[in-house]
């Protein structure tokens, strides 16, 4: 189980309002001076993710809570999302090639065109599955325990721009 720690940013009826706020894993590595993604990761603004969550742990407002995700569901979600796009492209673009020179069209631009397009509706097809799980609640992210109980975080514990997950999913609230 991966586990990160997040705060409760408000509790309506069963579900809870996480946010965790993204972090670099260069803070910790020991060539960060002389590192490019270092230097990238202090220019880029940090954000926070939002999750809703169900609040199978009584968390309320402010609390420090853990969050897990499994590691099958996360290899699986990786295979899915690097996969399902390679094999749109190689068989889109198998096709395409067969099918523009068997009608007298360039066999590379067929195999460019419709290997693209096999990439895209791989692409589309993963983010409608995806969102269709996160929204069924089946996002493999779960509330675990409360670590502390706080509520001097509860209100503006932090104040960087939020990213709400079901938005970064094409999504609405």
């Amino acid at each position: 189980m991966i586990e990160e720690q997040a705060r409760v940013a408000s509790v309506q009826h069963d579900l809870a309002e996480i946010v965790v706020e993204r972090q670099s894993a260069c803070g910790g590595c020991a060539a960060r001076s002389g590192c490019g993604t270092s230097l990238l990761s202090t220019w880029l603004p940090k954000r926070q993710l939002v999750f809703h969550l169900n609040n199978a742990i009584g968390a309320r407002p402010g609390d420090r809570v853990v969050l897990g995700l499994d590691e099958a569901q996360l290899q699986r979600s990786s295979l899915l999302l690097y996969a399902l796009p390679l094999v749109g492209l190689l068989f889109g673009a198998i096709g395409g090639e067969m099918a523009f020179s068997s009608l007298g069209f360039s066999a590379e631009l067929g195999a460019v065109v419709t290997g693209l397009f096999g990439v895209v509706a791989a692409l589309t097809y993963v983010r409608h599955l995806s969102s269709a799980r996160f929204m069924a609640g089946d996002g493999g992210i779960r509330l675990l325990r409360v670590v502390s109980s706080s509520a001097a975080l509860a209100p503006g514990g932090f104040d960087l721009p939020k990213v709400h997950v079901s938005e970064r999913l094409g999504t609405s609230k």
